[in-house]
């Protein structure tokens, strides 16, 4: 029992570490537009950042809610379940966790930053 709950939070945080490489890389790309398309105003920079960061995380979480409620039921216009679809079974084997779940848990990483952004536009802005 213990290894498997070993193995779930290295699973957990292997996808929480890719969740927040991709939120790293999606604020500077919308910090650096924002910056540089309104006359190098960092603060509107961090605004984006903030912004897109929260919207992401937030749709993130309602798709990975939404995978899991409906992960394991058939499908009707298929004959196989998705227990056997090859699809969902590699994303399993690669990861650790069905992709609602790892979507869920990439989503704490879109919100986590986005509150640090939003906590930094608020003590330099306001």
């Amino acid at each position: 029992m213990a290894d498997k709950v070993r193995d779930m939070v290295r699973r957990t945080g292997r996808v929480l570490r890719f969740g927040a490489l991709a939120a790293l890389a999606l604020a500077a790309v919308a910090f650096v537009f924002a910056f540089l398309s309104h006359g190098l105003s960092w603060q509107t920079g961090l605004d984006w950042a903030r912004k897109l960061l929260l919207l992401v995380g937030a749709l993130a979480l309602v798709t990975g809610g939404c995978g899991l409620l409906v992960s394991g039921r058939d499908r009707p216009d298929a004959g196989t379940t998705p227990h056997e679809d090859d699809t969902f079974r590699m994303f399993w084997h690669e990861v650790g966790m069905p992709w609602g779940a790892a979507v869920s848990v990439a989503a704490v990483s879109f919100l986590a930053l986005g509150t640090v952004v939003d906590l930094l536009y608020f003590f330099f802005v306001a």
